[in-house]
């Protein structure tokens, strides 16, 4: 029913992270990636610990971008959509349920003249973020495909990182350089750091 079983899969691991509980805590870091730097509408993003992971981000349409591009907004919701299917695939797999079909839609709502700067009032960042998720489960009962749904909702780690969100630390820094130096220079003459929590 499915290539991959899933418990026989995840036995071994589920044992260790009991066995070393710290290794349980991770630490995933992604970084903008050298790009063109007279093009302001895209940017690359990608892994700094070198995994093979590499996504090209532009400038939504409303706002200025050519619409080829996913913008940050369709990233953030495509990771909530993944990680909501993946948990439903998982889940189901764990419990033995075939799947004839699994939908996810994640629907951002924003007001860009927060982002454009034509009003200070209006929030910046999306305003509302709305999942529905519909499977097509074969045979079991209604009662396990329930189950499998309230399962999928509470282990989606990106919908509960939404729900409930992180402490978030944000540091800006900048250098100068001077206006004859090399394009690559890197050597700065002045440093400044500004950092943020919220």
């Amino acid at each position: 029913m499915y290539t991959v079983d899933v418990r026989r899969h995840q036995a071994s691991i589920k044992e260790d992270l009991r066995q070393h509980p710290e290794r349980a805590r991770i630490a995933d870091t992604v970084q903008s990636l050298p790009s063109d730097l007279r093009d302001p509408m895209r940017v690359r993003i990608g892994r700094a610990d070198g995994r093979a992971f590499e996504i090209a981000v532009g400038l939504h349409p409303v706002a200025g971008g050519d619409g080829t591009l996913p913008c940050p907004g369709d990233v953030l919701e495509a990771a909530l959509a993944a990680c909501q299917e993946l948990t439903v695939r998982m889940v189901a797999a764990n419990m033995g349920l075939a799947l004839d079909a699994v939908r996810v839609t994640v629907t951002g709502t924003s007001d860009l003249r927060g982002t454009l700067a034509l009003d200070r009032a209006t929030k910046v960042g999306i305003q509302k973020l709305e999942v529905r998720t519909h499977v097509v489960v074969r045979g079991g009962d209604a009662e396990r495909a329930r189950r499998l749904l309230a399962s999928a909702e509470r282990y989606c780690s990106i919908l509960d990182t939404l729900r409930n969100p992180p402490e978030v630390e944000a540091a800006f820094t900048f250098d100068h350089v001077a206006d004859d130096a090399p394009a690559d220079a890197h050597a700065p003459s002045t440093r400044s750091e500004d950092s943020r929590h919220g």
